[in-house]
């Protein structure tokens, strides 16, 4: 599986803004970062979020064994700060490589003075100065292990994958899967022990997925103490939940419009009647590619049957999607928004990685996700 928020694909920001001028709801703040030994010529870049959710950086000079940036936040939150080279340009944000990197840390961006306590780099700096800091700092040394693991898996991956050793790149792929279930039971025992932390908030956003796991993170936000989900962030977050449709097994399947391989716009709605399998896919998916085999077989087994293929792809070039659809003989409708960012189908279905998929009935009821292989076809010989 591909995901957007993995270490194969990094999702990336451009920075559009330079400072944001925000109104003061949680006072200022003031970061310190120690650090005795980096290079004179390095700054500090602080990323974090305006009041409408602009992405803003703020940065700072070196002086006296030290960064120091001063500044507002709109509203308390998880931010991002990098020590780079003061000639390298306009920064950008990899948020989600953060464990990969050396020069990268979170911290908790509220009022109040912010101390980061680092040697050489920032990986292993120590947080402290606000209550929202020292729950960030017991919270990511619980999570070091993962962290330390990630270290080894990425030289042992990169060896397996230059040798093309399909058996090692399997285990690696096993071992990942148990590592990061780990990940999450330990998180999600940090949770369970800081109720009345907004860390506790903020990690439920960022873990799960809103519009694909809704029920599972209105179970979780409930048991926030009542001073987080009165909080500023904890009510923002709860009129995301408010607002947005869950596409969970047993709710109905969101109607978009796309373009097709010819240029005609269709309509998810018109194919009620059938049973539709919606495949999001891309040309440079590995394991997507691989997988529309097991969709083609199983297409011509229930084509006759009222079943039906709808992909979408998450492809940007209209020549390598439409190559691909070509090269794997995929003979049902192709949809795509190529790469527009204003596209509707990967966000209503709260699309992070592809292979994806979703089984929709003939009343437009979503009674499926995710279906791979032979649990495709047990599927469907349920239902036929």
């Amino acid at each position: 599986m591909i995901k957007f928020d993995d270490m194969k694909i990094l999702i990336l920001f451009s920075l559009l803004l330079w400072g944001c001028g925000q109104v003061v709801r949680e006072g200022s703040f003031t970061l310190t970062v120690d650090m005795a030994e980096t290079d004179p010529e390095n700054k500090l870049f602080l990323f974090y979020r305006s009041e409408d959710e602009s992405l803003c950086v703020d940065s700072a000079v070196y002086a006296e064994g030290q960064f120091v940036l001063k500044g507002v936040a709109s509203y308390p939150q998880w931010a991002l700060i990098r020590v780079l080279h003061g000639n390298q340009g306009k920064p950008v944000l990899f948020e989600d490589a953060v464990d990969y990197m050396d020069d990268a840390l979170f911290v908790f961006l509220e009022a109040g003075e912010i101390k980061v306590a680092a040697e050489k780099v920032l990986r292993g700096a120590r947080l402290s100065g606000t209550p929202s800091n020292d729950d960030l700092q017991v919270y990511m040394d619980s999570v070091r292990f993962y962290r330390d693991w990630l270290d080894g898996y990425r030289q042992r991956f990169g060896k397996a994958y230059q040798s093309r050793d399909s058996r090692m790149l399997d285990s690696l792929n096993r071992e990942s899967v148990v590592m990061r279930e780990k990940k999450l039971e330990t998180e999600r025992n940090y949770f369970d022990s800081h109720l009345g932390s907004l860390v506790a908030l903020d990690w439920l956003a960022r873990t799960y997925n809103v519009v694909r796991e809704k029920s599972k993170i209105i179970s979780l936000y409930n048991k926030l103490e009542e001073s987080v989900r009165n909080s500023p962030s904890g009510q923002r977050f709860k009129r995301l939940l408010d607002s947005v449709a869950s596409v969970e097994v047993g709710n109905p399947a969101p109607d978009f419009t796309a373009e097709n391989t010819r240029g005609e716009e269709i309509r998810l709605s018109s194919y009620r009647g059938k049973y539709v399998l919606l495949d999001f896919w891309a040309s440079w998916c590995g394991p997507c590619r691989r997988e529309n085999v097991n969709v083609l077989k199983v297409y011509e087994r229930f084509k006759e049957r009222d079943f039906v293929v709808i992909g979408y792809s998450l492809d940007s070039s209209r020549k390598l999607w439409l190559g691909a659809v070509e090269n794997d003989a995929l003979p049902w409708e192709q949809l795509s928004g190529l790469g527009k960012s204003s596209a509707d189908a990967p966000k209503l279905y709260g699309v992070q990685a592809i292979p994806s998929n979703f089984l929709i009935d003939p009343d437009g009821k979503i009674i499926a996700q995710d279906l791979r292989g032979e649990e495709l076809e047990r599927m469907l010989e349920k239902v036929f």
